[in-house]
């Protein structure tokens, strides 16, 4: 059964192209001692990596180059140096093996390995890692509005991307519909027609891994990694907009003059 509610905490999560994995398979990573956690969700194990990784992921995929196989290692492995072992299909070549293990993959198991044998693997696995795991985690730092990334140079933000990032990084993987985002990063309300939240998303996905937002339908988006960051002050977006209605006989030049603006044509 699929199951994707709360953090896994196991010792293998298990992502099986089909609903049931191998039973046998199951039953002897138990029978070892070692708790599991099954889905079928390549989301799902994103999001794991990202907010409560197992100990090692055991993937099942029908071929190493479908979409929960090697392109799958690879986002992964922008997130988190969790433990993979990937099965091969019988249909597998050579060069698909190696690309597997190129792409970040530890083990890469053959097809016809009997359970007995993954088994082994696994724990082998699991005595060369346990207690040397380190997320590779990504930063948020108000000072500059930087986003710090690993193995890479930081990013400088716009301070509306800055602002984006934050309110989605406050949501802890809950969605954020777009009143709320506009709100907070645009300080207007959110209209159909209106696509700024959009074009900015969009902007800001070039900025992080593959599916880091995710949109929810009829909702908005939600942030599917982890970023710590310290709750900080976020200028406002659209400094030339009044929060408030000036006074009555105020003019654009006294308004300029708070704003260090120049007032059109030097006229009020």
């Amino acid at each position: 059964m699929d199951d994707t509610t709360g953090k896994p905490r196991c010792d293998v999560l298990i992502l099986a192209a089909d609903a049931d994995p191998p039973h046998a398979l199951v039953e002897g990573l138990t029978d070892s001692g070692l708790s599991t956690q099954r889905t079928t969700s390549p989301e799902f194990v994103i999001w794991s990596a990202a907010n409560g990784p197992p100990a090692v992921l055991l993937l099942l995929p029908h071929r190493l180059t479908t979409p929960g196989g090697i392109s799958l290692i690879k986002r992964l492995r922008a997130l988190h140096a969790l433990p993979c072992v990937i099965r091969a299909a019988p249909d597998d070549t050579a060069q698909d093996r190696v690309d597997a293990l190129e792409a970040g993959a530890d083990e890469v198991l053959n097809a016809t390995m009997p359970v007995s044998e993954i088994v082994a693997r696994i724990q082998a696995l699991l005595r060369r890692t346990r207690g040397t795991l380190s997320t590779l985690n990504w930063r948020l730092l108000a000072s500059g509005r930087m986003l710090e990334m690993p193995n890479a140079e930081p990013q400088r933000l716009t301070s509306a991307e800055y602002a984006l990032v934050t309110t989605l990084a406050s949501a802890s993987g809950e969605p954020v519909d777009r009143y709320a985002i506009s709100e907070r990063v645009f300080r207007r309300p959110w209209r159909p027609d209106d696509r700024a939240v959009d074009s900015l998303v969009k902007r800001v996905r070039r900025k992080l891994p593959p599916n880091a937002i995710q949109s929810v339908r009829n909702v908005g988006y939600a942030l599917t990694i982890a970023i710590d960051f310290t709750p900080a002050h976020v200028e406002i977006c659209a400094p030339h907009k009044l929060l408030t209605p000036p006074p009555p006989g105020t003019t654009y030049s006294s308004i300029a003059q708070v704003h260090g603006t120049k007032a059109p044509n030097g006229k009020d």
